[in-house]
């Protein structure tokens, strides 16, 4: 029996759960059992990667997982938001939101395909090596 790849897997998926938007629980159910009974639980992470990178090519949606020292302002998501739409050419953007005061100030934004780093402590890691 031949393995379905992640890309068709994905496709198939985002395909179900936007033409049966009432139903996303049953075939997330369905697609985790596929993964368990296939014995391929290890492709989860970059499985959901395809599944978020789908749903942009689907829907014009793109997921974005922001990282930021301090709870985003609504100004910083607006410029954010107007940023992504224009270099991606998304319709729609959406944010999950993660506060880690390790970054000491600014941010890294995750998409499927890119991620923007402009926190300081990046900045001051790339000055500290400058010689």
């Amino acid at each position: 029996m031949s393995t379905v790849s992640r890309r068709v897997l994905a496709r198939t998926i985002v395909a179900k759960l936007v033409a049966e938007p009432a139903r996303q629980d049953y075939w997330l159910k369905v697609l985790a059992a596929y993964l368990v009974d296939q014995n391929r639980t290890d492709e989860v992470e970059l499985l959901i990667n395809d599944i978020a990178h789908e749903v942009f090519a689907q829907s014009g949606q793109l997921l974005v997982h922001v990282e930021s020292a301090r709870p985003l302002t609504d100004s910083v998501r607006t410029s954010l938001t107007t940023l992504l739409k224009e270099h991606t050419g998304a319709e729609k953007v959406a944010f999950t939101e993660e506060v880690d005061p390790k970054l000491l100030g600014g941010l890294i934004a995750r998409t499927p395909d890119a991620q923007m780093d402009v926190s300081t402590r990046t900045k001051l890691q790339q000055i500290a090596t400058i010689k």
